[in-house]
């Protein structure tokens, strides 16, 4: 019996199917990156979510949540724990809000002034008795910067300006510390020369603490602040870690400029009562390939359990 050919609409009909089959195996699942608490229970969310699900209970390896889904406390790279107890400070009225979630904005206002704060939750605050208010453009009462115990000459001469687009203005309290790698191989594309990239205005939308290389560190922002650098949106990448960019210029030394990354990390997890746990990469945030040098194996680069091994002897002689 004679094959019929397949029409020319047929064709197009199947091609169609075979690209929504193709999406379906390879769209990634959803993978839950905050956990926060609110009243009796817990909302978990992550940046490809609209909204936040609704979990009833917390068994210590999943989250039961109310659409009838188990979701995994294995696929969480970071939790930003709800109780907090700090003071913020803004010089202009701040609309509230009846949850941390831009969609919960209410009518309301707080007026200008400094304020208890008992509850964090990504880029948003709880003021006891009033409601939530946005993070953005207040000051808290946080360290900025660091005691430099690292040996190694810290300059802030190119710290970010006030006015410039890189700056999120958003408040923090750092609970990681991720470490990254420039992938700029130019030569002299050291520290000094990317802390001038982010003073001058980074073509690009990122900003980061700290640049290091073999001889120097540069400090771009306030520690109390956050940066754009982990490609997670609002969740604790971006909200809640420090950011060290560290240079691979060809004409600097890769594992001496990983040795004065991690003799920062270390000092910097010492100042804020961390973990050498706390410490993450890039890629842990985003899934990127950061930092290339360690994740790769490259030559002249320790790789990634060796950098926290040697996080942790500095973190004991800070």
């Amino acid at each position: 019996m004679k094959h019929q050919k397949l029409t020319i609409k047929q064709k197009r009909i199947l091609k169609n199917i075979l690209v929504v089959v193709l999406l379906i195996i390879s769209f990634p699942s959803y993978t839950p990156t905050q956990v926060i608490i609110k009243s009796d229970h817990i909302l978990i969310s992550n940046h490809l979510l609209s909204r936040p699900i609704e979990c009833s209970s917390f068994d210590g390896l999943t989250y039961a949540g109310l659409d009838g889904k188990k979701y995994s406390h294995n696929s969480y790279v970071g939790v930003q724990p709800l109780t907090i107890s700090n003071t913020i400070t803004f010089s202009t009225s701040k609309t509230l809000y009846s949850a941390p979630f831009s969609y919960y904005a209410t009518s309301n206002t707080v007026p200008a002034g400094s304020y208890h704060v008992t509850k964090e939750a990504g880029r948003y605050m709880y003021i006891e008795g009033k409601g939530w208010v946005s993070s953005q453009y207040v000051s808290i009462d946080v360290n900025n910067s660091i005691e430099n115990t690292t040996g190694i000459p810290l300059y802030k001469d190119y710290m970010i300006p006030e006015t410039s687009s890189h700056r999120t203005h958003y408040a923090m309290r750092p609970l990681y510390i991720t470490i990254h790698t420039t992938d700029n191989t130019s030569k002299v594309a050291d520290a000094l020369s990317h802390a001038k990239l982010q003073y001058t205005g980074n073509v690009r939308s990122a900003s980061w603490h700290y640049t290091v290389d073999d001889h120097s560190i540069y400090q771009s922002l306030p520690l109390n602040q956050q940066a754009g650098h982990a490609g997670d949106g609002v969740m604790p990448g971006n909200s809640a870690s420090i950011a060290i960019e560290i240079c691979v210029n060809s004409d600097g030394h890769l594992y001496i400029a990983e040795k004065n990354a991690a003799k920062l990390a270390a000092a910097l997890l010492k100042q804020y009562n961390l973990s050498v746990d706390q410490l993450r990469m890039h890629h842990d945030w985003s899934g990127k390939e950061c930092p290339r040098p360690m994740i790769e194996g490259q030559s002249g680069s320790m790789n990634w359990e060796t950098f926290k091994k040697q996080v942790y002897n500095y973190m004991r002689t800070v």
